[in-house]
């Protein structure tokens, strides 16, 4: 057995400490701090990974990098929906009306109509309201069915979170489901798309709107 412990080994090893206690700090600060808070706790575990593969500088540098950016996942993935709340805005027969739709359907069938992100644009620390405008359409037999709907943030193509659905019976006619996001402190500027999702039994909709975090 090769009980030699090099210079490299020990040099982490004493960087451990510190950077397990900032973790530890971190994990109660990602509810407020958000992407920025967890983009400061990857960094740090990644400068460790780096440091320890490569045994440079260098290496801790790619790691950090690496590592802040998994982190600001982390970090938009504690955000969580607030003021949550959905309400009946048009009966079945106003639906019909504003919507054309004369025919009586077989199967249960779910539409969405608008799916919105205000204000359009916010600044880092504000909060987004997301609004989810659909139609449920159903047998005559049914007077109600049970709808889940969704909300996934995603920027620059990569989903950041999957926002807690929401699912409870629903009478027939138009429906809106609004909710706040809170937006980190230290999110990312730039342009952000919210899917939206309705689905009842084997039938869903999908829609998206966008926000920007400027300064």
């Amino acid at each position: 057995m090769n009980k030699t412990i090099n210079r490299k080994t020990l040099a982490a090893l004493a960087l451990c400490p510190s950077l397990l206690a900032g973790c530890a700090t971190q994990q109660g600060n990602d509810q407020l701090m958000g992407a920025g808070g967890g983009a400061v706790g990857g960094a740090a575990l990644g400068c460790l990974t780096g440091f320890i593969a490569g045994g440079n500088a260098s290496s801790c540098g790619t790691g950090a990098a690496i590592g802040a950016a998994t982190g600001a996942v982390v970090g938009w993935g504690a955000v969580k929906l607030s003021q949550y709340q959905a309400s009946q805005v048009r009966t079945t027969t106003d639906d019909q009306k504003m919507y054309g739709l004369t025919k009586p359907v077989d199967t249960t069938q779910v539409k969405i109509r608008k799916g919105s992100s205000t204000p359009r644009t916010v600044k880092p620390g504000e909060s987004v309201n997301v609004a989810t405008d659909y139609s449920l359409m159903l047998p005559s037999k049914m007077s109600s069915a049970q709808v889940t709907e969704t909300w996934t943030l995603e920027k620059d193509g990569k989903t950041l979170a999957e926002l807690p659905q929401k699912s409870l019976d629903r009478a027939s006619g138009g429906w809106n489901a609004d909710a706040v996001i809170p937006v980190p402190k230290n999110a990312d500027l730039g342009t952000y798309v919210i899917q939206h999702k309705v689905q009842a039994g084997t039938s869903y909709d999908t829609d998206e709107s966008t926000f920007v975090v400027a300064k």
